[in-house]
């Protein structure tokens, strides 16, 4: 547990002396409240979460997510939302630059969007995952040679506190969600929400392993061009001339034992 206001180590958030009266407890370092977003509602800390507040990165990643050394289940949950939405984002928007025939559209993307309805959302749920798991694989491994250990830190580096912040630093994916409601030109809302969530995971880097900015950025550069390497290495196998006969030999004789 640490401080939100001023990441020094505390040994409790607060006191509690009935099921409705607790106290909150004051860090010793800076004189103010540890964590005050224990008595914030969800909404609150939401908000504080899109203005990218430290406070609230430290509040979820220290003190609230990281209570045990596996991933907290509403981690897990966040991880399945974030992924589920950016598969629908990743396959609207590239089925509507194929469409129109936009610059951005290749001839990869044609081909996956001539695969039966089945075949494009596990390819784009495996594309999406696999840019994720990347990301998160990468930024896991370099995050140790830059992290801030200091002396009076509370608890060595762990590689999940990483891995929650850049969970909690992709929520900007969620906004998408008012694509239900108003009608956005998808493409340039997948771009823009792309750029959010990288500014959003530098600062969320930069939060957590207390690196500064400059490094941040550079951690976020190298795992974007990891996750780029393999994601152009998954579509040429998935859509590539020898791949894609394979996944067409395949879903017809899916077809054929189901047709049994």
């Amino acid at each position: 547990m640490m401080c939100i206001e001023c990441a020094h180590p505390v040994t409790s958030l607060y006191t509690e002396y009935s099921s409705n009266n607790i106290r909150l407890t004051a860090c010793p370092n800076c004189n103010k409240f540890a964590d005050k977003y224990i008595e914030h509602d969800s909404i609150i800390i939401f908000i504080d979460l899109v203005l990218i507040k430290p406070q609230v990165y430290r509040h979820l990643a220290f003190n609230r997510l990281s209570i045990s050394p596996h991933l907290h289940s509403n981690v897990r949950r966040i991880f399945v939302l974030i992924t589920l939405f950016d598969v629908y984002l990743t396959w609207a928007r590239v089925e509507k630059e194929a469409l129109r025939g936009g610059s951005d559209a290749t001839e990869a993307d044609k081909r996956i969007l001539q695969f039966p309805v089945l075949g494009q959302y596990l390819f784009f749920l495996v594309y999406c995952l696999t840019e994720t798991i990347v990301t998160h694989l990468v930024l896991r491994f370099f995050s140790r040679f830059v992290v801030d250990q200091k002396p009076q830190q509370a608890r060595p580096y762990e590689p999940n506190t990483v891995t929650i912040a850049l969970l909690i630093s992709s929520a900007t994916k969620l906004f998408p969600m008012l694509m239900i409601i108003w009608s956005y030109d998808i493409p340039a809302a997948a771009k823009a929400v792309g750029w959010a969530v990288n500014v959003s995971t530098i600062e969320a880097l930069n939060i957590v392993l207390m690196c500064g900015r400059t490094k941040a950025c550079l951690l976020m550069c190298v795992a974007v061009m990891a996750r780029r390497a393999v994601v152009r290495l998954l579509v040429w196998l998935w859509v590539g001339n020898e791949g894609i006969g394979v996944i067409r030999d395949e879903w017809h004789a899916l077809r054929s034992i189901l047709g049994k």
